[in-house]
């Protein structure tokens, strides 16, 4: 029988990856000037990767239900506690990555400004401040570029951190039904010795009780014989 854990554990694994493929999508269309058939696919991803968030949050509280309901009794889940900490380690590395991906949504990323036309009759003070503001502007495309890549090498490890959680998890399911299989095994093996060592004992049993009655008969036998010999001794 699969461990339902595990089962939502990989749902989330492949939600993630979803997310992180349509984010990479709506970066492209977030930065830029959109046509309106752009503006389309780009509220299109917007609305995906949110629904896909929400979904990840959800399943995440499950994962986070059972969890508690096995800490207090992890024996009767045939859990250990390295386990349960395992699973609350999934737990918690998948909400700082669904957090890393609301975070990168409700960043305001500045569109393309367009390019001023020259102007043969502005002043110096009025063209200093332009190339002030275009300076300013390219220093804060430049911060924000800095962050977004910053934001997608955090996720990258998230996701990484979170498909080894899951493949170890993975591993020590399939161990423990390895083991369940054993143990199955073993029952079976102490049943059928369990059926010898009682065949063995009835034997035993019926030789020494057989062994019994002949040594009465003997007994019987000598006894009648020497009253025998008695009775001749004393009449004669």
């Amino acid at each position: 029988m699969s461990d339902p854990f595990v089962i939502v554990q990989e749902d989330v694994t492949a939600s993630f990856e979803q997310a992180k493929t349509l984010l990479v999508s709506w970066r492209k269309l977030n930065g830029k000037r959109r046509s309106p058939q752009e503006e389309n696919e780009y509220q299109f991803m917007t609305d995906e990767v949110y629904s896909t968030a929400n979904s990840i949050s959800a399943d995440l509280d499950e994962l986070q239900e059972t969890i508690d309901v096995a800490r207090e009794a992890p024996e009767d889940y045939g859990l250990s506690l390295a386990q349960i900490s395992e699973r609350q380690s999934f737990v918690a590395t998948g909400r700082k990555a669904l957090e890393e991906i609301r975070r990168a949504l409700a960043q305001p990323v500045s569109k393309a400004k367009p390019k001023a036309k020259p102007d043969s009759g502005m002043s110096d003070e009025r063209r200093a401040q332009n190339e002030h503001h275009t300076v300013e502007f390219n220093h804060h495309q430049m911060q924000q570029q800095v962050l977004m890549e910053q934001q997608d090498e955090h996720l990258d490890s998230l996701m990484y951190t979170v498909r080894n959680i899951h493949g170890i998890a993975g591993t020590v399911n399939t161990e423990l039904d390895d083991q369940a299989i054993l143990l199955d095994e073993m029952d079976g093996l102490v049943d059928r010795t369990q059926s010898k060592l009682t065949a063995a004992r009835n034997t035993v049993n019926k030789f020494l009780h057989d062994q019994s009655s002949r040594s009465l008969h003997l007994i019987l036998i000598l006894f009648v014989a020497i009253l025998v010999l008695i009775v001749l001794i004393v009449f004669t």
